[in-house]
């Protein structure tokens, strides 16, 4: 429906680049303000230090259907971070959250996080769960997880994670520019690139805004998203190479690049449209389950599909357009000096 309507229209998308070029590195701006005013959360995986998860139910001897059972199962942040402090002597951060569980009731979690150069000793937890018990008597405590990471090995991690994504950047570099030399294939590498650049600061800065934690969620949010919108790149400009075999060297770049982006519109927008549905239903199931570590995954991946679409289609192909006429009018006034200094000679 969405493509039938699009194929009847045709909209002058490069008459209104500098607009839309002017839109992103606005919302960029927004999220370095964001980044700035808020900070960003780095995750213990890359920072170092520790994590407890545990469960917590009513102890056996309450009664379920007692009206104040409830008031068990309220744990104060603060006594729950004194008790860690006693047992580690570290400054904690404390998320309590309930999950459904497969046989349809509701599980209860609390998790502790712990910052810090050095990593927890291996019975800490348990004495932990013990010190809870303690301090909530009709209410058991499981340790479910526990994680330490040194701070250098965070940092090692960290360090690869960039790594990747920056090799993943050169080598569509190099072949989009070898793919694509039709149609100037440097230019279509460095500007698909930079649209690339584009959607990987929209998901960081989704993390800011949010609040989540930079972790490996975001690592495999920044991959996937390079690649869907790379993509969504590469089918536009293999249209561009085929239009200007089909319209010749009279076109302008402007004209070329907006009757591609005309004809690959109803799929950019349906394929969207798709991608963002099922991702949407995830956010939401995730958001009514609690289920965070889905959520820090998929919100992003919304704002990245929103993104990857945008550079796809008015980022990429502007600059391109803009590349390729610059780099004419420089040609045009080296054969104009160099013909100028045969005339005087």
């Amino acid at each position: 429906m969405v493509k039938s309507y699009v194929d009847r229209k045709e909209f002058k998308f490069l008459e209104n680049r500098k607009k839309f070029l002017l839109v992103a590195l606005c919302v960029i701006c927004l999220g370095v303000l964001f980044n700035v005013f808020r900070g960003v959360k780095l995750d213990i995986k890359f920072t170092g230090g520790a994590m407890l998860k545990y469960s917590y139910a009513l102890d056996k001897s309450v009664s379920a259907s007692d009206v104040s059972a409830s008031d068990y199962m309220k744990l104060d942040k603060t006594k729950v971070a004194a008790v860690v402090k006693e047992v580690t002597e570290k400054d904690s951060t404390i998320t309590i959250a309930q999950s459904a569980t497969s046989e349809g009731g509701v599980k209860n979690t609390v998790t502790v996080s712990m910052s810090g150069k050095n990593t927890i000793a291996e019975d800490a937890g348990e004495q932990v769960a013990q010190k809870l018990t303690e301090q909530y008597p009709k209410v058991n405590f499981s340790l479910l997880e526990s994680n330490s990471v040194d701070a250098t090995t965070g940092g090692e991690f960290f360090g690869k994670c960039l790594v990747a994504v920056i090799l993943a950047a050169v080598f569509m570099i190099i072949y989009v520019a070898l793919r694509f030399k039709k149609i100037g294939g440097m230019s279509a590498g460095v500007t698909a690139i930079i649209a690339i650049i584009h959607d990987c600061l929209i998901v960081y800065f989704t993390f800011v805004i949010f609040g989540f934690s930079i972790d490996d969620n975001f690592i495999a949010v920044l991959l996937t998203i390079i690649g869907y919108s790379i993509n969504s790149t590469i089918i536009i400009y293999d249209r561009i190479r085929e239009n200007r075999t089909i319209m010749g060297d009279k076109a302008s770049y402007a004209e070329l690049a907006n009757r591609s982006l005309n004809e690959t519109l109803g799929r950019t927008i349906n394929t969207n449209l798709t991608l963002l549905a099922a991702v949407l239903t995830i956010v939401i199931v995730a958001y009514i389950y609690d289920i965070r570590s889905i959520i820090t995954f998929a919100v992003p991946m919304m704002a990245g599909v929103i993104a990857g679409a945008y550079s796809s289609m008015f980022i990429s192909n502007s600059l391109w357009v803009t590349w390729r006429e610059y780099r004419d009018r420089q040609m045009a006034l080296k054969k104009a000096a160099s013909f100028g200094k045969k005339k005087k000679k």
